[in-house]
Order: structure tokens, then C-alpha cells, then sequence
């Protein structure tokens, strides 16, 4: 099931939309469930993370879309959001809340396909790269691009997640060669981090968000390297 929301104030516009969905959710097998709102505030008012896609017009009344998706992503940091705007310079704005692409009016039908055929594949691919960590109360799938970092502390390993922590007895080097190929570093002996997440290197500690991480001396330029390839 595919929880996609259109927000638009324009209600012809957005009903055409919606039977590009339902075209699009016939012609591909995949069961969509679409929810309506009028304006940025509506959807802000009452926002859970449910939705798998955004259809968002970045011109609204009440509150653009650009403001809205700030609003959104201090709940959501991993819906995918489609702009769509009457000007292309307009879609420069959604870099800023990570849009994952933009539509611009007038739409076809084609071109509205191609977009939701992107946003699904991207979706899967998302899904596919996954861990399954042991922990006290079971098996715990962790998407890696959740992942910020994991720390060892003597027989117990924490994989810190976007999401929360999750305490493990995996072992420090096999998790390090499951997260090798998806641009993790073992900066430490003790800590595996998402080069991707790093905000910063300070001297000798990275930043992610408000957590300092020892980089040893002896990897520093390694670090270095490896962080100047992702960005």
C-alpha cells in the first residue's frame, strides 16, 4: 500500500491529480491510498509520518509549500517530497528540505508517471537496504540509511538510528563489513560512522548533530579522504 497526500489549492488541478493516481494505481498494480488537503497549514495542523509521498504545490495561500515541508521534516525526515510549481525556479527553494524532485504545471499524465516511477524505484531500493539486529526482545530491521552510528562498549554495540538507539551483541568488525559498502568508517576502535551523517571534523572529533566522535590520529586523513568523496 502507497500512502501518497496531494496538498493543492487549486481543486480542479488537484482532482486531476488524483486521477492520475488512480490511472497510475491501475495501470501498475500497486493499491494507493491518497488523502487530500487544501493548503500547507492543513497538513501541518495534523501530521503523523504516514505518508510514503508528498504531492506538494510550493505556491499556497495560507502557507507555501517550502514552509510546510520545514514544518514536515522535523517529524518526517524520510518521506519523499514532489514539489510542484508554475515556475522551475521555484524548485530551487526545495533543496533546502530535501525534495526528492519537482513537477512543473502543466502536467501530462507521462511525465507525472516518470516522476512516481522514480519515486517508487527509489522507495524499493531504500527498503532493500536493511539490517536485521539481534537484540533482547527479538529481531530488529534497521534501514541504513537510518543509521548514524554504532558504538562498542566492551561485549554490548549501540547503532544509533535517526530513530532512536538499538542495543545489539553483534561484534564491532562484522558490522563494519555489512556497512563498508554504504560509506561507513571505522574512525575508532570503538565507533563505525555513517560518513554520510557527519556534520563536521573538529580537531580530533567528527560531529553528527550534537554527538562527538573520537577520530583517531592514525586514520584522520583517511577520514578525511573518504569524507571529501561523499560530499
Amino acid at each position: 500500500m502507497l500512502s501518497v497526500a496531494i496538498v493543492e489549492d487549486d481543486r480542479e488541478f488537484a482532482r486531476r491529480i488524483a486521477e492520475y493516481l488512480a490511472r497510475y494505481e491501475k495501470e501498475k498494480g500497486t493499491d494507493i491510498r491518497v488523502r487530500y488537503f487544501q493548503d500547507g497549514e492543513d497538513i501541518v495542523e495534523e501530521y503523523a509520518p504516514e505518508y510514503d509521498v508528498l504531492l506538494m504545490d510550493i505556491q499556497m495561500e495560507f502557507m507555501s509549500g517550502v514552509d510546510a515541508a520545514r514544518r514536515i521534516r522535523e517529524k518526517d525526515p524520510e518521506v519523499l517530497i514532489l514539489f510542484i510549481t508554475n515556475a522551475a525556479q521555484f524548485a530551487i527553494e526545495g533543496y533546502e528540505v530535501r525534495a526528492f524532485d519537482y513537477v512543473l504545471k502543466p502536467v501530462t499524465y507521462e511525465t507525472f508517471c516518470a516522476k512516481m516511477d522514480r519515486a517508487l524505484a527509489h522507495m524499493r531500493r531504500e527498503k532493500e537496504e536493511a539490517l536485521l539486529l539481534q537484540t533482547a526482545s527479538g529481531a530488529v530491521k534497521v534501514p541504513v540509511r537510518q543509521i548514524l552510528y554504532a558504538e562498542s562498549q566492551g561485549h554490548r554495540m549501540y547503532v544509533c538510528t535517526r530513530q532512536g538507539t538499538v542495543e545489539t551483541h553483534m561484534r564491532m568488525n562484522d558490522l563494519e563489513q555489512q556497512l563498508l559498502p554504504h560509506d561507513f568508517f571505522r574512525c575508532h576502535k570503538g565507533f563505525l560512522v555513517n560518513m554520510a551523517a557527519v556534520d563536521r571534523l573538529e580537531e580530533n572529533d567528527c560531529l553528527i548533530g550534537s554527538r562527538r566522535i573520537p577520530v583517531s590520529r592514525r586514520k584522520r586523513q583517511e577520514f578525511m579522504d573518504q569524507l571529501t568523496r561523499v560530499l
